[in-house]
C-alpha cells in the first residue's frame, strides 16, 4: 500500500512560542516512516513554505492509496472557517491573519481531489489563540467543525470550540496519546482514535476530549500485521508452478500426488485414503505443499473422498502433526488463489472456501493463514477478504423494480463503491441490458457473492436495499461478477 504524509510543526511564533509542535512533527514523522509512509516534513514553516509543501504533497497523491496531513501549532477560526498559522502570519489584523495562514479548507480540497481512497487529517492545532485580543468581536477559540468528504477522517485534538493543551512533556498531550497507540497492530483507525481519546482524557484529567469527523468507507490500519518474507520463500519454483511437478519423496509420494492430479475419481478417491501420518512422514516440504494443492483441486472437482476430507479438514490435518500439516494447509490455501503456473487467478477456486477457512479459528493453523496473507500481499487491491484478518465483510445489494413488479439486483456496493460488473468485466452490470437474469433467493445471492468475492459465508453480511422483508425471490445475474477494481 502506497502511503504519503505531509507533516508540519510550527512553534516559533512571535510573542507566543510553543514548546512542543516541532517535537510533535518530528516524532510523528519518525513513527510514520516506520509504518511505511513516505513523508514530507516541515518545521517552523512560513506561509510560503507551507504552500509549497502542500503543492508537493498534491503532486504525489495520484500514485498513492493513502494520504495523511498532520499539523501541530496555532490554529484559529475566523467566521466559521479554520486556518493553520505560519510562523510569519501577521496577527495585527484579522484579514492579514487569514491570508498569511493555510486554510484548512484548501488542505481538504487538495486531498479530496486526489485519486487516493483514504485521506487522514490530524490536527493538534486547537491551542488558545493569544492574538485574538487584537481583534474585536472575533470568537477564535479552538477550531470549527468541518465537513469530511467521502473517504476522509479528520481528527481534532479537542472538541469543536474548545482548546487543547501544549503538554508538559516532550510532546503535546494529544500527539503524545496518538504516538502511544498508532503502532498497535490490527486495530482500525476508528478504534485507534477511541484509544487516543481515552488516554488523552486520563492524562489531562478529563479537561481535554479529542474528537473526529469521519466519512471513511472502508477500514484502515496504521499497523496491519503482515508476516516476514521467510514463509513465502518456503517452496521451490516447481512447487509454486506445479503443472509439471515431479514428486521427490519416493514411490508413495508419486502414487498419491499423481492419483489426485489425474482428474479421475476412480484414482483420486483411493489416493485420498492413503493420506495419513505414516505415509507422509518421509515427504519433502515441496511434496507436502503440492499434495495440499491437489487435495483441494480434487475436492473442487467433486471427488467424494476429497470432499469428505475437506469437510473434516481440522481433524484430518491435526492427525498429521504440526511439521506436516503446515505445508499441506499452505498448499490448500495457495491453490485457492494461484494457478498451476504460479500466477494469481483471475477467478479463484472458491468451491470449498468455507471448509478451508473454518480452521482459521484454530490457533495451531495460524501460521498457514499468515503464509497465505503474505503470498497475497501484491494483490491486496483485488481482494475483499485477506486470510488471517478474521474480520467481517459487508455488501449492500441494491434492488429496484423490474418488469411485472419483480425486483432485480441493480448494483452491489462495498465500502461505497459499486463492485458488480457485467460478465466481461468491462462495465458495471446493467439489468436493462442483460437478458440472462434468473430468479434467486436471498441465501442463493449470498452464496454467490461469497464465491465471487472469496469471502467465507460466515464472515459475510448482506444488506438488501430497496427490498422489503417479505420478498424472498429477486432477479439477479446468473453469474455475480464481483471485482474491487475495474479490469
Amino acid at each position: 500500500m502506497n502511503k504519503i504524509a505531509l507533516i508540519i510543526g510550527n512553534a516559533a511564533y512571535p510573542e507566543s512560542h510553543l514548546a512542543n509542535p516541532v517535537n510533535d512533527a518530528k516524532a510523528i514523522n519518525e513513527k510514520l516512516l516506520r509504518l511505511g509512509f513516505e513523508t514530507i516534513l516541515r518545521t517552523d514553516a512560513t506561509n510560503m513554505v507551507m504552500e509549497e509543501a502542500l503543492a508537493c504533497f498534491a503532486g504525489n497523491l495520484a500514485t498513492r492509496d493513502v494520504a495523511l496531513f498532520f499539523f501541530a501549532g496555532h490554529g484559529m477560526q475566523i467566521d466559521g472557517r479554520n486556518y493553520l498559522t505560519a510562523i510569519n502570519t501577521n496577527f495585527d489584523r484579522e484579514i492579514d491573519a487569514k491570508y498569511l495562514s493555510l486554510p484548512l479548507d484548501k488542505v481538504i480540497e487538495t486531498m479530496e481531489k486526489g485519486s487516493n481512497k483514504t485521506d487522514i487529517i490530524i490536527l493538534d492545532a486547537c491551542r488558545t489563540n493569544p492574538y485574538e485580543r487584537k481583534w474585536r468581536g472575533v470568537d477564535s477559540r479552538g477550531l470549527a467543525p468541518v465537513y469530511a468528504p467521502k473517504g476522509m477522517i479528520i481528527g481534532y485534538a479537542t472538541s469543536p470550540g474548545q482548546v487543547a493543551y501544549d503538554g508538559d512533556g516532550h510532546n503535546g498531550a494529544y500527539t503524545d496519546a496518538f504516538l502511544r497507540h498508532v503502532s498497535t497492530p490490527d486495530i482500525t483507525i476508528e478504534d485507534l482514535f477511541k484509544r487516543v481519546r481515552n488516554t488523552l482524557s486520563s492524562s489531562t484529567r478529563g479537561r481535554q476530549i479529542s474528537w473526529e469527523h469521519t466519512s471513511l468507507m472502508g477500514d484502515f490500519y496504521f499497523n496491519y500485521s503482515f508476516v516476514t518474507e521467510e514463509l513465502v520463500a518456503e517452496y521451490g519454483e516447481s512447487a509454486i508452478a506445479d503443472a509439471d511437478y515431479q514428486p521427490t519423496s519416493g514411490d508413495k509420494a508419486r502414487e498419491i500426488i499423481e492419483g489426485l492430479r489425474s482428474h479421475n475419481w476412480y484414482k483420486q478417491n483411493p489416493a485420498i485414503t492413503e493420506i495419513d501420518k505414516p505415509n507422509l512422514s518421509t515427504f519433502t516440504k515441496d511434496d507436502l505443499f503440492v499434495l495440499g494443492r491437489n487435495i483441494y483441486q480434487a475436492a473442487c472437482g467433486s471427488s467424494s473422498n476429497a470432499v469428505t476430507y475437506m469437510d473434516n479438514l481440522q481433524d484430518r490435518l491435526s492427525s498429521l502433526g504440526e511439521s506436516t500439516f503446515f505445508h499441506v494447509l499452505n498448499g490448500i490455501l495457495f491453490e485457492i488463489y494461484f494457478d498451476s503456473k504460479g500466477y494469481f487467478r483471475n477467478t479463484p477456486k472458491t468451491y470449498m472456501i468455507d471448509a478451508v477457512f473454518r480452521v482459521e479459528e484454530s490457533e495451531i493453523f495460524k501460521d498457514s493463514f499468515r503464509f497465505a496473507q503474505q503470498a497475497l500481499t501484491p494483490y491486496l487491491k483485488s481482494l475483499f477478504y485477506i486470510p488471517s484478518s478474521a474480520r467481517g465483510i459487508s455488501f449492500d445489494v441494491v434492488c429496484r423494480v423490474h418488469e411485472q413488479d419483480m425486483k432485480v439486483v441493480e448494483a452491489v456496493f462495498f465500502e461505497g463503491d459499486n463492485v458488480l460488473y457485467d460478465s466481461a468485466g468491462e462495465r458495471y452490470f446493467d439489468p436493462s441490458e442483460d437478458d440472462f437474469l434468473v430468479e434467486r433467493t436471498r441465501e442463493d445471492i449470498k452464496d454467490s457473492l461469497s464465491q465471487a468475492s472469496v469471502v467465507p459465508s460466515y464472515r459475510l453480511k448482506i444488506s438488501f436495499v430497496g427490498l422489503s422483508d417479505d420478498i424472498e425471490m429477486v432477479l439477479a445475474p446468473y453469474r455475480m461478477n464481483i471485482r474491487r477494481l475495474a479490469q
